[in-house]
């Protein structure tokens, strides 16, 4: 409550479980260099605190978002290693935008504004929706579209980063989202062996 975490003391806990570290980064980091990291067990920390215009909602990754948000999750080993490996699946690509966008929106619609299925209900997986009050109160409000998880349909499923996300998809389990790795890494092959073909 009264101050912003030491990202050092932070990570000493994050590679005692699972191997990763946060980083600070100046802005958002682009694709390529975000999969890398991923790859690499590192997840990029925005630098900068929102302004208090943003305090509900903040188009751009700050540190109430990464540390907030984000660098929890990391401490399950079970998370940590998808994000790894989403990481080394997403780096394939990082030659083919459009191939490499998939991957983009795959992150967005799970890791950023997932929802997940409990016996109590739909709650909230996202990082992006659980770092900003705005987000939470939106998503379980009864106004986005909520449907089903689909590899297919996310890996076509187009976002806004600027507003409040107008279609969510909900997924049964965290262990679900990480088993869908294999059919997201065989679509898009798929569809690069077919791009090569013609």
């Amino acid at each position: 409550e009264d101050a912003i975490p030491d990202l050092d003391a932070v990570n000493a806990i994050l590679r005692s479980r699972t191997g990763f570290r946060g980083v600070y980064v100046d802005g958002l980091a682009e694709s390529a260099s975000f999969f890398r990291m991923l790859s690499l067990r590192e997840f990029p920390v925005g630098n900068f605190v929102r302004s208090s215009e943003d305090l509900s909602y903040t188009p751009a990754p700050d540190v109430v978002h990464d540390l907030y948000g984000h660098l929890p999750f990391l401490a399950d080993r079970a998370y940590a290693d998808f994000c790894r490996d989403f990481g080394i699946a997403a780096c394939r690509y990082v030659d083919k935008p459009e191939l490499l966008r998939q991957f983009d929106r795959f992150f967005w619609f799970t890791i950023e504004f997932g929802l997940v299925q409990t016996v109590d209900g739909t709650r909230i997986f996202g990082a992006g929706i659980a770092s900003s009050i705005g987000e939470c109160e939106y998503a379980l409000s009864g106004r986005p579209e909520i449907v089903p998880f689909d590899i297919e349909m996310i890996r076509r499923q187009e976002f806004r980063i600027d507003v409040l996300q107008p279609k969510l998809f909900r997924m049964e389990s965290p262990e679900a989202l990480y088993a869908s790795l294999d059919g997201l890494r065989r679509a898009v092959a798929a569809e690069a062996e077919s791009r090569r073909a013609s």
